[in-house]
């Protein structure tokens, strides 16, 4: 019988820096509406579903991410799912701080210049990574909204999202800096390069 529990948590990251904060947000960007499989070695037949989203705020000179699982499977696995969960997502903080270490700057605009706006669904780039705090209002998923430039042109454009795997903005002392990250490496991947 399958059985669920719903698991909450924050994580606190430093944001003094744009290096700091973009490392912040690439845990964002490597946790939200992430689903995960996690299978006991001695029957892989219970294996139990996480399915991962967040919201986040800047504090100061601090970045807090509220992190929700909602994890269903067998009911006697729920809480050990739940512990390695936490490990988990820890794996996931250090991968982003590594990937935010490679990241290279693309562009920079001046904050006052760009103005945020909904989209709708088809305008969605989820691999633009955009701090909720900047969205016009309430928004649905974190790429619910994007950055326009005075003329009323995307910034930055299709063209440079699709150039990249994924792009993050972040505001930092009166500007924008859009940062390349490198693209998220899978663990099937890594495994196939070790044979």
């Amino acid at each position: 019988m399958t059985a669920k529990l719903e698991h909450e948590w924050e994580i606190e990251l430093p944001a003094a820096t744009a290096e700091q904060l973009l490392a912040a947000l690439t845990t964002r960007d490597r946790l939200y509406g992430q689903s995960i499989t996690l299978e006991p070695e001695d029957d892989p037949a219970k294996a139990v579903e996480v399915w991962l989203a967040s919201v986040e705020r800047l504090d100061g000179a601090k970045y807090r991410l509220d992190v929700y699982a909602e994890i269903s499977g067998p009911k006697e696995f729920l809480e050990a799912a739940r512990d390695a969960l936490q490990d988990i997502v820890s794996e996931q903080v250090e991968a982003a701080a590594a990937e935010a270490g490679e990241a290279t700057l693309v562009e920079t605009k001046k904050l006052a210049e760009i103005e945020f706006r909904k989209v709708e669904e088809d305008d969605e780039r989820p691999s633009l990574v955009i701090p909720e705090w900047l969205a016009p209002g309430e928004i649905e998923v974190p790429w619910g909204f994007r950055s326009y430039d005075p003329k009323g042109g995307a910034w930055p454009d299709d063209d440079t999202i699709n150039a990249h795997d994924r792009l993050v903005i972040i505001p930092f002392d009166g500007r924008l800096l859009l940062y390349a990250l490198p693209p998220i490496e899978d663990d099937e991947d890594d495994e196939d390069d070790e044979e």
